[in-house]
């Protein structure tokens, strides 16, 4: 497990064994769902610095779920990876089989396509 995510277990047991945890997962989805909004926000206002604090404020809560459901956040990224790496060898094999070198500067559509028939494919 990295450091950093060492880290942050250390201190959200912390935080734990402190008092101060979240009473109930509905409210970290809402914290995950403001978390959003302000990330919208800094990158609405194409300001850099504000968008990657909120960006880690987002990534806090995603993990602070993880810990609240007693999950492993590294082994969820792994398998995650994973997921996605099948599903980015079938769009891209489907995409190829179609003609398609690449799927730079194509319509949000012609991605998705491909996108769902890769996830059809690889459940």
């Amino acid at each position: 497990m990295s450091d950093v995510l060492q880290g942050f277990l250390k201190l959200e047991k912390e935080a734990n064994d402190f008092g101060f945890s979240w009473p109930d997962v509905a409210m970290v989805f809402e914290q995950v769902r403001s978390e959003v909004t302000e990330v919208e926000e800094a990158l609405a206002h194409n300001d850099r610095v504000h968008l990657a604090e909120e960006m880690g404020d987002l990534i806090h809560a995603a993990l602070s779920l993880c810990y609240m459901l007693g999950l492993d956040p590294e082994q969820i990224m792994e398998q995650s990876t994973k997921k996605f790496q099948r599903r980015f060898d079938a769009l891209k094999a489907a995409a190829q089989a179609a003609g398609y070198e690449t799927l730079k500067g194509e319509p949000k559509a012609v991605l998705m396509r491909f996108w769902q028939e890769a996830k059809s494919k690889t459940k």
